[in-house]
């Protein structure tokens, strides 16, 4: 099962670089993950065919050029040019995005509604305990990503120790979470985003676009090892 732990460790990464690619307003801790994953992630995104993991690829490289592999630009600069996306996307701006499933999914559209209950009750059930020290709500999109990387961190453990009965369970409850919450707001959600950035150039048009391709691409990698 060498593939299938591979793979796995390959989900565990991506998931967490969503993740905390949406916690907050990055910092140099955020920076250095995206310098050291960066080049990967272009690679990956190089040849698919996929129209927005392909486009994510091309903007992550724009990015990248004008960015990361510039001597002239210092860390600084970077991260207050994203801390200042970042806020006008998230926080602050005149049409901020919602960033919690309950803002989406729920009867009154509001924050800590119905999906946050059901997140958390889903997240007890896995043993699924994040650390919280921005007091953010269990259905922020970052914790949801988040519970996806503890999953498929947990998958490439039973692949190594093949036990197969194991892996699929997780690759069950992965389907059931995607089904049941994110993909039920994610495209509302990139929408939404990709409406307020400027594409050319911008990290987070790139990270929404990855994680909304990425999203459907694996859950089709589920239902694929699900019915193997």
């Amino acid at each position: 099962m060498v593939d299938t732990i591979e793979v796995n460790k390959g989900r565990n990464v991506v998931y967490n670089f969503l993740s905390r690619s949406l916690w907050d307003i990055p910092d140099t801790k955020y920076l250095d993950m995206l310098e050291n994953l960066h080049l990967d992630i272009i690679e990956m995104l190089g040849n698919n065919v996929e129209d927005d993991l392909q486009k994510a690829g091309e903007i992550f490289e724009s990015f990248s050029r004008e960015n990361l592999l510039r001597n002239d630009k210092n860390k600084s600069d970077i991260i207050l040019n994203l801390s200042k996306e970042y806020t006008k996307l998230f926080y602050l701006g005149s049409h901020s995005v919602p960033i919690c499933e309950s803002a989406y999914l729920s009867t009154m559209k509001a924050y800590m509604q119905e999906p946050w209950e059901e997140v958390k009750r889903v997240y007890a059930e896995n043993k699924f305990v994040p650390q919280n020290e921005g007091n953010k709500p269990e259905d922020h999109i970052s914790f949801e990503l988040l519970f996806m990387s503890y999953l498929s961190n947990k998958a490439s453990i039973e692949a190594e120790q093949d036990c197969k009965d194991g892996l699929l369970e997780i690759y069950k409850t992965q389907q059931k979470f995607m089904e049941e919450h994110l993909l039920r707001w994610i495209d509302e959600l990139s929408e939404k985003v990709l409406s307020l950035v400027k594409e050319r150039n911008s990290l987070y048009a790139a990270v929404i676009l990855l994680l909304r391709g990425y999203l459907h691409e694996d859950y089709k990698f589920l239902l694929g090892e699900l019915d193997n």
